[in-house]
């Protein structure tokens, strides 16, 4: 008889287990498109930095399966042959991204039930993360530049100069370096940043070149081909090139620092992470595609 009553006990509560488990995923806010890859990123490198964000782990775990496809047995194949960039084969970075203003925040949409607010610092390991995939390791810098600005008393206008004692910094750790990417968002409004591709949302892009750099030719020509292959293969997603000078502007923007560095604003301030994302694997594609034309000089 007591073996009975344990036995309905264990069955009873199993029952009940598994009825709270499928109300949790009814519940369960369904992540879009990179969304999986974005929380990843928040969860591990994010987590080494100590930044405080509070997540529903089980959510995004859930979520993060079902939209990787764990739950059906399949792999995704690489859409382009990393072997072409096999004259870099050892682990070596040949790519640093930063954040000259790493405070630039996103849209909160979409968000706001995990208490995130992703910035362009998530950006910036998105497109470490999509840079890897295609074999082209880069490093990110940890450094919060703004932080840097505000305990030195510095103002907003020397963030270049903190980001230029980093870019510094970084090449004498890792002389593999070659390419340097200022990642910024701009502060105009969502449709001005903001355009369907084939049915896909993008944050859309945006350089920017400092005329006041004496060599800004050179930089100007990595500008132009990045975006001669935007404009090829997404028309629409890049608002141009930007060439600034005169009072009030910076006018280098670091970009003295080597012909290789290159500021780009992705999106503005109302778009999403995902939509973000989805233009991050396109600028990746492109720096991929910029670096193999030019990997013999």
């Amino acid at each position: 008889m007591i073996c009975l009553k344990i036995k309905k006990i264990i069955y009873t509560s199993f029952i009940a287990l598994l009825l709270f488990f499928s109300l949790y995923l009814i519940k369960t806010v369904t992540l879009k498109n990179n969304y999986p890859n974005f929380i990843h990123l928040l969860t591990s490198k994010f987590a080494k930095e100590k930044y405080d964000y509070k997540l529903d782990i089980m959510s995004l775990y859930i979520n993060s399966l079902k939209e990787n496809n764990h739950f059906k047995i399949t792999k995704k194949k690489e859409t382009l042959d990393v072997s072409n960039i096999a004259y870099n084969n050892t682990n070596e970075p040949i790519i640093y991204i930063y954040n000259t203003h790493s405070n630039e925040e996103y849209s909160y949409q979409k968000n706001d039930i995990y208490n995130i607010v992703p910035n362009v610092k998530t950006a910036s390991y998105i497109l470490e993360d999509e840079l890897k995939k295609l074999g082209l390791n880069s490093i990110v810098e940890t450094e919060n530049t703004i932080d840097i600005v505000n305990k030195s008393g510095l103002n907003y206008a020397d963030s270049y100069k903190v980001s230029r004692t980093l870019l510094e910094e970084k090449k004498n750790e890792n002389d593999s370096l070659i390419y340097y990417i200022d990642v910024h968002r701009d502060s105009v409004s969502r449709s001005n940043t903001t355009t369907t591709i084939n049915g896909v949302t993008y944050a859309r892009t945006m350089f920017l070149l400092g005329l006041e750099n004496p060599n800004y030719q050179e930089n100007l020509k990595m500008m132009e081909a990045m975006e001669n292959y935007l404009n090829t293969n997404y028309p629409g997603l890049s608002r141009g090139i930007y060439k600034k000078q005169g009072k009030g502007v910076n006018g280098v923007y670091n970009q003295d620092f080597s012909p290789n560095v290159f500021l780009v604003e992705v999106g503005g301030v109302g778009n999403t992470i995902d939509e973000v994302s989805n233009s991050l694997k396109v600028i990746a594609s492109c720096i991929y595609n910029y670096i193999n034309s030019n990997k013999e000089s």
